[in-house]
Formats: C-alpha cells, sequence, structure tokens
C-alpha cells in the first residue's frame, strides 16, 4: 500500500511541475515561430522591467518636486 501512494504522490508532483514549466515556456498568445519569439516568462519579465522603469520616473519626479525650496509664506497678516 505505500508504495502505491507514494507512486501517486510521485505522478502527481511530475504532472503539476510540468504543468507549470509547459505554462511558464509555451509561447505567449500572437506569437510567431520567427525572431519574435516569446515565452509567456520572456513576456512577464518584461513587462516588470517596464513597469520599474515608470515607477522609477514617478518616484524621481517625486524626489526632484521635493528637493525644490518652498515659497515663503507672507509673514503677519
Amino acid at each position: 500500500m505505500g508504495w502505491l501512494v507514494s507512486f501517486v504522490v510521485g505522478a502527481a508532483a511530475g504532472l503539476a511541475s510540468s504543468a507549470v514549466f509547459h505554462y511558464l515556456f509555451a509561447p505567449a498568445s500572437e506569437t510567431t515561430r520567427d525572431g519574435n519569439y516569446r515565452s509567456r516568462l520572456d513576456w512577464a519579465l518584461a513587462e516588470g522591467e517596464k513597469a520599474a522603469a515608470e515607477k522609477e520616473r514617478a518616484l524621481r519626479l517625486e524626489l526632484e518636486a521635493a528637493k525644490q525650496p518652498k515659497p515663503a509664506e507672507p509673514a503677519g497678516e
């Protein structure tokens, strides 16, 4: 009985790992088989880099705005 449970658990783990591998490295939608080949993993990494660059630009603008001297308020009205 123990070997049957081990076999079933091993088979299930193998199926799950192959499904994850296939999902990550299979071609993304709208992919052609020429020099423009991109897997889902490549696409996800590119999207992450694009989002990080946008966030960095926004943070740099915020930093530059914070560095600007604030105008003096009129005293004693």
